[in-house]
């Protein structure tokens, strides 16, 4: 909370900047060197975007996320329009992907019976994302035990040539993650030549690292474990970015480096198969 109140008003300082304080710096140089200055391009979107900082400095989440899913409709050409989709989607995934109420969310009473793979295929989500919505350190479940669940219907697209990892549920937006670095013959940014061809790909595997070792799903300090979601085809697996030895923590052959609580909220919300489109 510390870091995202800082983010807030660190941007809110930003944006009052642009928005009152550097048009009267620039008036002043003008007085100055007449005829030497250009004038400046003020993006009239900066006022409505400083409303949707406003309302998140609040800490309404439900309110922040109307506030920028409106700013990006009303104004997708915005300046601001990508950090606005940021903001959003960080938004849309702390309130999926923590232990609380939300509209989206529904609730599940745990019978006799029931065990996370049977409960998932039921429901129509994911064991993986199941424990990551409720924070379970273990996949063993006890009778009248309340679950938050949702169906997991998503997909997602890595855009090589803007750096990041689109998510989207039902074919809308849901969140991103911003790709840190490559590995192997995987490439970001603008291709050399042409336009790189489509990939269409899809989730193969999902594995954890500790210690060097890889931890499966159910295991013993798997979500805390460095995440990876590998594609078919190959060459373009998911992995954590770290800063500790490769010995200690592997990186695939080919691959993006993402934070790792980018590529753990990936790990929960992609099942096996879902597609995965790469451009």
């Amino acid at each position: 909370m510390l870091c995202l109140t800082a983010a807030v008003f660190g941007g809110g300082g930003y944006y009052t900047y642009l928005l009152y304080i550097h048009p009267d710096v620039e008036l002043d140089r003008e007085k100055k060197f007449p005829g030497q200055m250009q004038p400046a391009f003020t993006d009239p979107t900066l006022a409505e975007f400083q409303k949707c900082l406003d309302i998140e400095a609040i800490g309404d989440p439900l309110a922040s996320r109307r506030s920028y899913a409106d700013f990006l409709d009303a104004f997708p050409d915005s300046s601001m329009a990508e950090e606005a989709r940021t903001r959003l989607g960080a938004l849309q995934a702390a309130l999926l992907l923590y232990p609380r109420a939300s509209p989206e969310k529904q609730i599940l009473i745990v019978k006799s019976g029931d065990v996370l793979n049977k409960i998932s295929h039921r429901l129509k989500t994911s064991p993986e994302l199941l424990v990551e919505i409720n924070r379970l350190e273990t996949p063993n479940l006890r009778i009248g035990q309340r679950l938050y669940w949702v169906p997991a219907n998503f997909t997602a697209l890595i855009d090589r040539p803007a750096a990041k990892v689109v998510v989207f549920r039902g074919g809308d937006f849901f969140t991103q993650y911003p790709i840190l670095e490559t590995q192997g013959n995987a490439r970001v940014g603008p291709p050399k030549k042409g336009v790189a061809p489509v990939v269409n790909a899809k989730v193969q595997d999902k594995p954890g690292w500790k210690e060097g070792q890889r931890v499966n799903f159910g295991e013993k300090g798997f979500r805390e474990s460095t995440h990876w979601v590998v594609l078919s085809p190959p060459g373009h697996t998911l992995y954590t970015q770290s800063a500790e030895p490769a010995d200690a923590v592997p990186k695939p052959p080919s691959g993006y480096g993402l934070a790792p609580d980018a590529v753990r909220e990936l790990s929960a919300l992609l099942r096996k198969n879902d597609s995965v489109t790469i451009k």
